[in-house]
């Protein structure tokens, strides 16, 4: 009976998207396809292959965010800019962080990447990708690239659900720009200078200058957001070396001051991400080549008291964590004739953490006092060394086809071997049959290896312990596509089906009753793999231009996610979500750009814990968004815009797994010269 529920919904769904796409061809059959409207232009993609083709061509569902979107958005983060996306769940969740789901895939099985860099981070099932969205500098953001499904055949671990690879700006085209902005969640400043090119040298420097609002839940009236200030600090530079080679050098950095409230303490955090790069490039006729070196760490400091000094006790707990990453990368792309392009590659990767969260569970043990409270720490690096290759064969004029395999060895577990094919056929010159099969893997990171965190939250102390006998996790993903134009409309429509196993999770959770007066109480868990899920799903999206002011598009997911042992629904997911959006522009020279839009979910699963009974909640809930761009003259702009303007507001549950705040506001000018 459940089978024939899940495939009646699947075939309901499958027909309301077919009869968007009917009605869409038959809107229009006669007009040409310069009449497109702007999203329907056909962007390159550089991030599904690593090497610029366009996404009509390329196999992997794939999606382009440009400047010019990110600006009519107001987007204040790369959060901001994705919210829109297809198959992309980019949720804030509660006072804490950002939920990262690409097709219904956890946190940490979408890799996030600055210019094809990883950056260092959180590395837990839970906490990888938290925070990430917002640390990065959107005035400095070219363009993102999205691709959705496996990308661990270019990119190794991490990359099992997809990839989002933000595109910053470049030194060598001459700009200067100053923005303000302010709204009910944070409030900045930001500045921009590209010198352009002064005779070998361009160089380039970006900074923005945040302060996050506080914010109190209104679930229970205490609880806060992280708030306080945040400043990035962005270089880069760029040296021709001539015949078409050069050598660029980037430098970011980023610092958190914050503070945040619950019921019964009070924390700060100060965290600290200095990043690196140096990269040689060059191409002839053939070859497109490029060797890159780069390092980056974050650093975070945390300590934490009572709200009100309860029995005189100034501090209850700390904690010091340093993450991270260096990689050493060669990639080649070589045009050996007409029909085939071979890319290959190679790449070192050695991953460190350090801290007390790790406490003696890693290498060089140490013991740290402060505010009297002693603590054990340690150190842990894993490497990588990895190799890949991939063809890009166009067999004829209509048929293309992508294959690649990466090989790499791990520190902890020994070699992976992940292949995947992806092909393109043109079934018109508007319209094309895509499909993907491959593999995918996520490595256990080191702290689900080797933790042994020790923490006091609320009456509580917490313990989290690393499993060094961990397996990877191991993905096998197919999905297929059509998607076409005819005049002033378009559409995709696709599905995907995900089999993951070996996902690493927490594990059962122990209470332990310790001696005292009154008793401590621990609450101790292990990671483990402890489960397979299977994730099925459908996307379509169909846009519609009346003329050439008004567009209208619509994007829509359907997923059914579910753990494999018991047949259950995946926690933190709607079985059915998607967008409405019309856009408007005067298509002036200097143009006003309005976007009204509704973003739904529907089922959304909550599942809670309390005292040993599990409660599902399913929610239904949609808000309305507004936001106007205006260029005023050729180096002035504004916007405004009010997010969730029915002021819409609820706790899913007492964890404040996701809160729906009510209606935000936000303003903005930026001057360019």
């Amino acid at each position: 009976m459940g089978s024939f529920k899940k495939n009646r919904e699947v075939l309901l769904a499958l027909c309301l998207c077919s009869a968007l796409v009917n009605n869409v061809y038959a809107a229009e059959t006669s007009k040409s396809q310069n009449d497109l409207e702007k999203y329907v232009l056909d962007e390159y993609v550089v991030t599904a292959t690593k090497t610029a083709l366009s996404e009509k061509k390329v196999p992997m569902a794939t999606e382009v965010i440009t400047q010019e979107k990110i600006k009519n958005l107001g987007a204040y983060s790369v959060r901001d800019a994705l919210r829109m996306s297809i198959g992309l769940d980019v949720q804030e969740t509660g006072m804490t962080g950002n939920v990262v789901q690409i097709r219904g895939m956890n946190n940490s099985h979408a890799l996030i990447l600055i210019d094809g860099r990883r950056m260092a981070g959180e590395n837990t099932s839970v906490t990888a990708n938290v925070y990430e969205l917002s640390r990065i500098n959107i005035n400095d953001v070219e363009r993102i690239e999205i691709v959705r499904g496996p990308g661990s055949a270019l990119y190794g671990s991490d990359a099992m659900g997809g990839v989002i690879n933000i595109i910053t700006k470049k030194a060598t085209d001459p700009s200067a720009s100053i923005g303000v902005y302010t709204g009910s969640k944070e409030m900045g400043t930001n500045m921009t200078y590209a010198s352009g090119k002064q005779g070998n040298l361009s160089f380039k420097i970006s900074g923005n200058l945040e302060d996050i609002r506080k914010q109190v839940s209104k679930s229970d009236g205490v609880s806060t957001n992280m708030y306080g200030p945040r400043r990035y600090l962005n270089l880069s530079a760029n040296y021709d070396l001539g015949k078409n080679r050069g050598l660029d050098f980037d430098a970011s950095f980023m610092k958190e001051q914050f503070t945040a409230f619950d019921s019964s303490n009070i924390e700060w955090y100060n965290n600290n991400r200095s990043d690196y790069s140096i990269n040689y490039y060059g191409k002839d006729d053939k070859n497109n080549y490029n060797i890159r070196a780069y390092y980056n760490t974050l650093k975070k400091a945390n300590q934490k008291r009572p709200s009100s000094n309860w029995n005189g006790i100034d501090w209850t707990d700390w904690d010091r964590s340093e993450y991270n990453t260096l990689v050493i990368e060669g990639k080649n792309s070589s045009k050996l004739t007409d029909q085939h392009t071979l890319t290959y590659g190679a790449e070192y990767s050695n991953l460190g953490n350090k801290g007390t969260r790790l406490g003696a569970g890693g290498d060089k043990v140490y013991q740290d006092t402060l505010y009297g409270i002693s603590k054990y720490g340690s150190e842990k690096n894993l490497e990588t060394y990895s190799a890949y290759i991939q063809d890009e064969w166009q067999i004829n004029d209509r048929f293309f086809v992508v294959p690649s395999i990466r090989f790499d060895n791990h520190s902890s577990f020994g070699s992976h071997v992940s292949p995947k094919i992806g092909s393109t056929y043109n079934l018109s010159d508007n319209s094309r049959l895509k499909i993907n099969y491959g593999k995918g893997y996520r490595a256990p990171s080191i702290a689900e290896l080797y933790y042994s965190m020790d923490r006091t939250m609320g009456s509580m102390r917490v313990q989290v312990l690393g499993n060094p006998d961990l397996e990877p996790e191991e993905s096998t993903s197919f999905d297929i596509s059509i998607e076409g134009e005819k005049g002033k409309a378009f559409t995709k429509l696709g599905y995907f089906h995900n089999n993951v196993k070996n996902l690493i999770e927490s594990g059962s959770v122990q209470t332990i009753i310790g001696p005292g007066m009154p008793p401590s109480i621990i609450m101790r868990t292990q990671y483990e793999n402890i489960s397979e899920a299977e994730i099925d799903g459908i996307e379509g999206e169909v846009g519609y231009s009346f003329n050439n002011n008004w567009q209208v598009k619509a994007t829509y997911t359907y997923l059914d996610a579910r753990d494999k042992s018991d047949n259950s629904f995946l926690n933190g997911r709607a079985k059915h979500n998607g967008t409405v959006q019309l856009v408007y522009s005067d298509n002036k020279p200097n143009p006003l750009t309005a976007t009204l839009w509704s973003q739904w979910y529907v089922d959304y699963l909550s599942r809670t814990t309390n005292n040993s009974i599990t409660y599902d909640n399913e929610y239904t809930y949609n808000t309305l968004n507004f936001i106007v761009n205006k260029q005023f003259t050729k180096n002035f702009r504004a916007y405004a815009g009010v997010d969730n303007i029915f002021d819409k507001t609820f706790n899913i549950d007492d964890n404040h797994a996701y809160d729906i705040d009510g209606r935000t506001w936000r303003l903005g000018a930026e001057w360019t010269f």
